[in-house]
């Protein structure tokens, strides 16, 4: 990340009230009429933080729902699958990605997810770090376990349904898909857009 953006980010010399809209929200200096948020507002940050955990849970249910004949094997992978989304989520991101993001740096500065507080308690912030600009490269990316993270319960339930099919089961492997399919289409899109982060952001610049 260009360490020059980052002094400007600290002093605030890039980001300008706009009138009347409140502590939250700043001026976006890319796109033309949209806002950039130096803190997004809390209801933002719980909803997608509530989206991700309904999501995940919803996938483990899925799981264990269409092995319920064979809970041996049910139970190990949705727990299991279940660990991995909130680690890669709420942990991995946070002390892998976080440290470089302009959020780290923004004094008083919230992201969309939050999850730059909870790196601030992990982790000293780190302007040269690679993590974040890296973060869609590799098989092994960030950006590919987030999506694992909301993908994999369809794959993983399809062995038990066709085993011991289930209308119950297979409506919430449906769910899982159609949160995907959302998070793709419709969250990302709608939040990318107010982020401080986007002009270095590879997910921001792909989408």
């Amino acid at each position: 990340m260009d360490s020059r953006h980052l002094a400007q980010a600290r002093r605030g010399a890039t980001l300008h009230l706009l009138p009347g809209a409140g502590k939250d929200e700043t001026d976006a200096d890319q796109a033309p009429g949209s806002r950039s948020f130096r803190r997004y507002p809390l209801w933002r940050v719980l909803g997608l933080n509530g989206l991700f955990v309904a999501h995940y849970v919803v996938g483990c249910g899925a799981i264990l729902l269409a092995y319920r004949g064979s809970p041996i094997i049910g139970w190990p992978i949705g727990v299991a699958y279940l660990v991995f989304a909130v680690v890669q989520l709420y942990v991995l991101k946070p002390l892998v990605v976080c440290p470089g993001c302009v959020y780290r740096s923004v004094r008083g500065g919230r992201c969309a997810s939050g999850l730059n507080l909870i790196s601030a308690r992990l982790c000293a912030p780190s302007p040269g770090a690679t993590g974040f600009k890296e973060r869609s490269h590799g098989v092994g990316c960030e950006s590919r376990l987030c999506w694992w993270s909301l993908a994999l319960p369809v794959p993983l339930a399809l062995p038990g349904l066709a085993l011991s099919f289930s209308w119950r089961a297979l409506l919430l492997v449906a769910a899982v898909a159609g949160l995907t399919v959302l998070r793709s289409a419709v969250v990302r899109p709608a939040t990318c857009p107010h982020c401080l982060a986007r002009r270095w952001c590879p997910v921001a610049r792909a989408g």
